[in-house]
């Protein structure tokens, strides 16, 4: 049964569904932090549609960007029905359902769901910072968490949906999320929305020199709009305009303290050792992670972003990173 088969023809590593286009790299704590919402929408987003709990993030990090790992998902979720059409529609948005009965099952026990994410609104205002960066950041961060996963599982509802359509004969063209899609219609955006998924650099209501650098030579009509695709990169963005000041007033803390040199080492250290900002003391391991890390990021930041599918000899995407929150979706 196709169901059953291993997912041949599909890339082995991709970040087509959630994050194509140049991206700039990821700083350490940036790219963890992702790492940690993306397997925590993923474990959500696949047990509502009747598969198997993952355990381990299906993910690899490539030159600092988060990639889906193709061999995890099929590890970890061989055998179960569905699971093939599943994990094609996660890492390629763009192909064709290979079995559009199983695909359609899946559709079927993701429909309360569509229906739901359907009415769900923005992510919530937050309240300004009250004195305890840490607890702040990571209480919005659980907060946030739910509608984050549910955007996920949009993006993979679409996928599912626009791959059997294609499995019928009918196109579906590259498409864009609502606030890129008025953002590039010359209408009125939320640029909280928009800009890298990374936490050191601003969103573009922060840095609108970055929004006109994307938008120079992106003349004509855009793609069209999809309901569901282009919402996790969209709310996620949004997302990090919350929880990067509450970060920051955490390395700020830890600079005075000591901990730090400058502000800017809390983005070198991964987000699961990042509690140790508010010890008393300097770890012994945080100066010499700091410095590898930032060498690491500066040299990445030098070389071409890798492609959003990776196979053997794929070839890489360039590097103007700016326009990528703008890029078409599969």
């Amino acid at each position: 049964m196709g169901s059953h088969a291993p997912t041949a023809g599909v890339p082995r590593l991709s970040r087509s569904l959630l994050l194509p286009g140049a991206l700039p790299p990821h700083t350490h704590f940036g790219a963890t932090l992702l790492r940690h919402v993306v397997a925590t929408g993923l474990r959500a987003a696949l047990h509502r549609l009747g598969l198997p709990l993952i355990e381990a993030p299906p993910v690899r990090i490539v030159s600092l960007r988060l990639y889906l790992d193709r061999r995890s998902l099929d590890r970890q979720l061989a055998g179960a029905p569905g699971a093939a059409e599943a994990v094609a529609a996660l890492l390629d948005p763009g192909g064709a359902a290979t079995d559009p009965a199983e695909s359609g099952r899946l559709a079927g026990a993701g429909l309360v769901h569509r229906l739901r994410i359907a009415r769900r609104g923005r992510l919530p205002p937050w309240p300004p910072l009250a004195g305890d960066p840490w607890g702040e950041l990571r209480t919005g961060l659980s907060a946030l968490l739910p509608a984050l996963s549910d955007a996920l599982l949009a993006e993979l509802l679409a996928s599912l949906a626009r791959r059997r359509r294609r499995a019928a004969g009918r196109p579906q063209a590259p498409c864009l999320g609502r606030e890129a899609w008025r953002f590039r219609a010359g209408r009125a955006a939320r640029h909280d929305h928009l800009g890298p998924p990374e936490p050191l650099m601003p969103s573009w209501s922060a840095d609108p020199e970055a929004a006109r650098r994307a938008s120079a030579g992106l003349g004509g009509q855009p793609p069209p709009r999809h309901r569901l695709r282009g919402r996790f990169r969209e709310r996620y963005r949004a997302a990090l305009d919350v929880l990067a000041p509450r970060y920051r007033a955490l390395a700020e803390s830890a600079t005075e303290r000591g901990l730090l040199d400058d502000p800017s080492d809390a983005f070198f250290i991964p987000f699961d050792v990042a509690e140790d900002l508010t010890a008393e003391r300097r770890p012994s391991w945080l100066a010499l992670a700091v410095a590898a890390n930032r060498r690491e990021y500066l040299a990445c930041h030098s070389q071409p972003c890798p492609p959003d599918q990776i196979d053997p000899d794929s070839p890489p995407v360039g590097n103007r990173w700016e326009v990528a929150p703008l890029s078409a979706l599969p």
